[in-house]
């Protein structure tokens, strides 16, 4: 196998709904498959009630109770053929139920229809048609259909024998009316009852022959297939030994004119058996593709290698399951361990069979599983959407966290970019404007005085106005270059411009600040606006009386504690101060958390990782 080329992807499964879609039957085939149950159960139902009112049951065992289980099969039959059809993607199970419960009741019009000539050997024929339908239930477990060679070249056999069987009941069957109470048969153009009594013979002799061959198959493939394939391939072997060990006696019986008693009782129970073993084998089956449902549970979080090829081969009893993974850049599979795949790694094993998994974007993985669980496609399609289904979340995560991750990086490239262009603007101010300011009042006070001296009061007076309005538009633009940006943090630290902004508080503030070194400039700018807007926030609205701030560093995050005991009551609020306190933390990554009581004063934390 080339391991640089993918094998073909099994094909993407249809959603549930389409799916039920698609199975579900019109209103013409829902008609047919009622009409098909009615006429199969009244046939049974009248063949039994003609039987006692008549007191004829030919060679059947006779009597209430006998009816009775004649027509609890069928009813059997019947009830899973409607199962067989809701559960069952082929209709073809549900139509093979159907046709042994109708043929069932052959058996006892055989002896109700004896008069009429033409037609009591068409009802002997296909009396055991019901057998042949019930073996060919058998060889299409579970999928309703033969996937076998094997099970075909059975089927085609059987067909030939009931053939040979039917045609020799038309042409060689001639009792005599005095014995059989019949009619003569129109069809008997070589009449022989020799010919006909061994002709039978042979037939149950095939039938046993064959049912027998069909069985060893199945209990060897049993015992030595691995788990899945004991619970999954095959699951009535008890039925079918006692329907062989029936037919058994049956047979013998009809050459040894023996009477069976009781055992008579085990062909119907055996028979009564297979449809519900049958059921049974698939709801089995459904109830793996629902734990199969749990897999994208297990791996919610991350698409674990080895975690998904264990639970996945926990689920499926398949402890031998190997889970090979497409690896994009080396375009080859690897093992759960990470290992390359190698060349006898993926040659197909005996037993086993290899599922493909593909995506859009291409492949995903290679599942070797038992070949049993290949009967089951729905179980393999619901294998295929729980590890696309796993992989496309995975996937979709890491693309939400690389993008929530940009983001932030990009924010707080936007943060910084800010911080530099607000300091740049300071620096400007204070650089520039500000020191032209200060020289243009230095040359006021100059000219006040010289005007002063040249005793032109007037003069002096307007200059030394003019001089008091440069002062007041100097301290605006001081003022406004600190709220640009905080002098003090260029000049001084963290330390010194929270403490600065607690003497300029109106109210009594406690400071505490334990970060050792510099903090980077942003955080500090950060810090440093959102102390002061709670500082005017206590004094402004919360009428504290007193406040305090604390700040500590851990290795990657510095905390900020601001607490008032003012009137409490605070809360985030669409635009109020401190939503823009909690938009301009979460900037930096950070977290901003308000805890506030009426009557008990307000406590706000902020929460900022810094680099270790």
């Amino acid at each position: 196998m080339d391991l640089a080329r993918p094998v073909s992807a099994r094909s993407t499964p249809a959603p549930p709904e389409r799916e039920a879609e698609l199975r579900r039957p019109d209103a013409g085939r829902l008609g047919l498959r009622a009409l098909a149950l009615t006429v199969a159960l009244a046939s049974n139902v009248l063949a039994q009630l003609l039987s006692a009112v008549t007191d004829d049951y030919g060679p059947r065992p006779s009597g209430i109770g006998w009816a009775i289980v004649f027509v609890a099969v069928a009813v059997d039959y019947l009830v899973c053929a409607v199962v067989a059809w809701r559960i069952v993607r082929s209709p073809v199970p549900g139509w093979l139920m159907v046709g042994a419960a109708l043929f069932w009741s052959a058996g006892a019009w055989y002896p109700m229809v004896r008069p009429w000539g033409w037609v009591w050997p068409w009802i002997e024929g296909v009396t055991d048609l019901w057998a042949v339908l019930v073996g060919l239930l058998v060889l299409c477990y579970p999928t309703g259909r033969l996937a076998r060679r094997f099970d075909r070249i059975v089927v085609l056999v059987v067909s030939g024998a009931f053939l040979v069987r039917l045609g020799g009941i038309l042409l060689f069957a001639s009792p005599e009316p005095a014995v059989c109470g019949c009619a003569f048969n129109p069809y008997a153009v070589l009449p022989s009852d020799t010919a006909d009594f061994w002709l039978g013979l042979a037939w149950r002799f095939v039938g046993l022959a064959l049912m027998l061959t069909v069985a060893a198959r199945l209990i060897a493939r049993w015992f030595t297939s691995s788990l899945p394939a004991r619970r999954v391939a095959f699951v009535m072997p008890l039925a079918i030994l006692l329907w062989c060990f029936g037919t058994v006696q049956e047979s013998l019986s009809f050459a040894l004119h023996w009477d069976g008693g009781w055992l008579q009782f085990v062909p119907p129970v055996a028979i009564a058996l297979i449809p519900p073993a049958f059921v049974g084998g698939v709801l089995y089956a459904r109830g793996l593709r629902s734990r199969v449902a749990d897999l994208v549970i297990v791996a919610r979080d991350k698409v674990d290698r080895g975690l998904w090829e264990s639970s996945l081969a926990r689920t499926l009893h398949d402890p031998s399951l190997r889970v090979f993974w497409w690896d994009e850049p080396l375009q080859r599979y690897q093992t759960s361990d990470g290992e390359p795949a190698s060349d006898a790694g993926l040659t197909q094993r005996p037993g086993r069979s290899t599922l493909a998994i593909d995506s859009d974007q291409g492949p995903i993985a290679l599942i070797e599983h038992d070949v049993a669980l290949t009967q089951d496609d729905r179980l393999l399609d619901a294998v295929s959407s729980a590890l696309l289904l796993s992989v496309d979340n995975d996937r979709l995560r890491e693309r939400l966290e690389r993008t929530i991750h940009e983001l932030r990086e990009s924010r707080l490239r936007i943060v910084e970019e800010g911080y530099l262009a607000r300091r740049r603007l300071e620096r400007d101010l204070h650089d520039g404007s500000q020191q032209q300011l200060v020289s243009l009042a230095i040359s006021l006070r100059i000219a006040t005085a010289k005007a002063e001296a040249h005793g032109d009061e007037e003069l002096a007076v307007d200059l030394r106005r003019a001089a008091g309005q440069l002062g007041d538009a100097l301290r605006e633009l001081r003022e406004l270059a600190r709220g640009i940006h905080p002098t003090v943090l260029t000049d001084g630290d963290l330390r010194s411009a929270i403490e600065e902004l607690g003497m300029r508080s109106h109210l009594p503030v406690e400071v505490h600040i334990d970060i050792g070194e510099r903090l980077p400039d942003v955080v500090e700018e950060t810090i440093y606006y959102c102390v002061s807007e709670c500082l005017a926030n206590a004094a402004k609205h919360a009428h504290a009386r007193n406040c305090s701030v604390l700040v500590t560093r851990t290795d990657s995050t510095v905390a900020v504690v601001v607490k008032d005991d003012g009137q409490g009551g605070a809360r985030i609020e669409p635009g109020g101060g401190l939503e823009g306190l909690r938009d301009r933390v979460e900037a930096v990554s950070g977290r901003a958390d308000v805890r506030s009581v009426e009557g008990l004063g307000t406590i706000i934390e902020l929460t900022i990782p810094v680099l270790a």
